[in-house]
């Protein structure tokens, strides 16, 4: 699990610290517009989340009934995954729009 917190978690939810802070750093009279393209790639994720749960709910709970209990447990994992990082990207989301 360290492996995958280092390499995707950690990068992926806290690319908002580095990259606000770079653009800060080397123009701080853009660092608005830097916090402006982080919520705006959040709630791309967000979205893109949110429908791949949804999708993949409608196919779990379609699956309850008439397939294998590997196929019900397959798809409860992607159903289960992007409502995971749903969790972080509001996480993000609240600290970006803190930092506006």
């Amino acid at each position: 699990m360290s492996a995958f917190r280092e390499h995707f978690l950690d990068k992926y939810f806290g690319y908002r610290r580095r990259y606000v802070g770079a653009v800060a750093e080397l123009a701080p009279n853009r660092r608005s517009l830097a916090v402006a393209s982080e919520i705006a790639r959040l709630g791309f994720s967000f979205a893109a989340c949110a429908l791949v749960a949804f999708i993949m709910g409608i196919v779990f709970v379609g699956s309850l009934g008439h397939a294998s209990w590997l196929l019900v447990a397959t798809f409860g994992l992607t159903v289960l995954l992007p409502l995971v990082f749903i969790a972080f990207i509001v996480g993000g989301l609240r600290d970006a729009w803190g930092d506006r």
